[in-house]
């Protein structure tokens, strides 16, 4: 038997709640902007930001700053510090 999204059950609960952490992450995103981060890359609800540093003369990478931020299902902020190495 497959399974149906109807208003009650838990595929409609889960798709909701999804939209809930779009927008939440939307807005930490938003308010980290403000804040002078800039964003690397980003996803629906994680991203992975810098505080912008000063450019190496003699390098092309930007000395700076690096978090991964995150909301998770029960809509929990999630920040982790990044080392300049780490996967984007």
């Amino acid at each position: 038997m497959a399974a149906t999204a109807t208003p009650g059950n838990g595929t409609a609960r889960a798709a909701l709640a999804h939209r809930t952490r779009e927008e939440k992450f939307s807005e930490l995103l938003a308010t980290k902007v403000e804040q002078g981060y800039e964003v690397e890359s980003q996803g629906d609800t994680e991203a992975v930001i810098a505080t912008p540093g000063r450019r190496r003369r003699f390098r092309a990478q930007i000395a700076g700053k690096r978090q991964r931020i995150s909301i998770d299902e029960l809509g929990n902020r999630t920040t982790r510090g990044l080392e300049s190495g780490d996967a984007r």
